[in-house]
């Protein structure tokens, strides 16, 4: 697990856990060298971005399995790919 550096300093709460993962989140900031709060922190963040990218990809499957909303998507993304690779990024 990649540690953030920069956590926001905000008001910590005393939340209640298994004696076991209380352990391991221990270990893990003994580990990385920062506190238990900032572990919470960070493992909060993977899990936030997990379900995002879980229901992404179900989202993705949906408009799949709709053939027209597909075409739809796919003739989007070949545009965009054109104006991409229209050289209007080096104009500067």
């Amino acid at each position: 697990m990649a540690l953030a550096t920069e956590t926001k300093q905000t008001t910590q709460k005393t939340v209640k856990a298994f004696e076991a993962d209380i352990v391991l989140i221990n270990e893990q900031a003994k580990k990385l060298g920062c506190t238990a709060a900032e572990v919470i922190h960070a493992m909060c963040e993977e899990l936030r971005r997990q379900q995002y990218l879980q229901e992404l990809g179900e989202s993705f499957d949906l408009v799949r399995a709709k053939a027209e909303q597909f075409a739809e998507f796919e003739a989007e993304h070949q545009a965009w790919d054109c104006a991409l690779a229209d050289g209007l990024d080096d104009a500067s």
